[in-house]
């Protein structure tokens, strides 16, 4: 599972690397285009297309349909990132091209010196969450472990309520969590305050099957110690199917 989340965080420092040399190459060929003026303006247009596509592809991605993995050696199920180039890595370097071309493009007023000085700050909240943490989900006999950009949960078992329901339906992108006891929710360093919801969209494996697999251990405590084994796991998904 380490060396999963670990190899994940290197192919994103990689893209995140990339995406800040694609941006600064992408302001300098748009300044240079527009001091020759003329049909290589439209250049500028480049960057904001692909910026909406991967907009417009992230909100429409379905999410993963694939099994949950098994560490034997961390006794864990765990989701790990998905793959493919995520929207948060084109982000940094659109808003790396935009924080240039708005600072030194013709035409420069006190507001667009402010808006690049607005843009360089987003830029780098946006590269450190990409350098330092990739989604993921893992399960263990202590709790349920979630994995953001911004913030890492670790959300013992005891902080939730097994005769509430856990939140998640069809179609939705993120799974809450019945808690009763945020006082006993781990937080690591980062942003953000939400503990109690489970975000999914960016992890590998099915948001029905994380969500069952939280509502099975939470009604059957005793199966938890076993959590982490390929009989488990069998077990598990024979139970979340209905064939047991």
């Amino acid at each position: 599972m380490r060396e999963t989340f670990g190899a994940a965080l290197g192919r994103q420092r990689i893209a995140v690397a990339v995406a800040l040399v694609v941006g600064l190459l992408t302001a300098v060929v748009d300044l240079r285009a527009g001091e020759v003026g003329g049909p290589l303006t439209l250049v500028s247009l480049v960057p904001l297309a692909v910026f909406l596509v991967s907009a417009v592809r992230e909100l429409r991605r379905p999410p993963s349909t694939a099994e949950l993995r098994v560490d034997e050696q961390s006794q864990a199920f765990f989701a790990p990132p998905r793959s493919g180039v995520r929207f948060l890595t084109v982000l940094v370097g659109f808003v790396l091209y935009r924080a240039i071309v708005t600072a030194d493009g013709p035409g420069r007023t006190g507001w667009d010196s402010l808006l690049a000085t607005l843009l360089v700050a987003c830029l780098i909240v946006f590269t450190t969450v990409g350098w330092l943490r990739v989604p993921g989900v893992e399960l263990t006999a202590e709790g349920i472990t979630h994995r953001r950009p911004e913030r890492q949960w670790f959300v013992p078992w005891e902080a939730l309520d097994p005769q509430r329901p856990v939140g998640w339906r069809p179609g939705e992108r993120t799974i809450s969590l019945p808690v009763v006891r945020p006082d006993l929710i781990r937080a690591g360093r980062g942003v953000g305050r939400d503990g109690t919801t489970v975000v999914v969209r960016d992890v590998g494996a099915a948001p029905a099957l994380i969500a069952g697999a939280i509502r099975h251990y939470l009604a059957h405590p005793g199966h938890r110690d076993a959590i982490g084994t390929r009989e488990e796991y069998a077990l598990l998904r024979r139970a979340l199917t209905g064939e047991d």
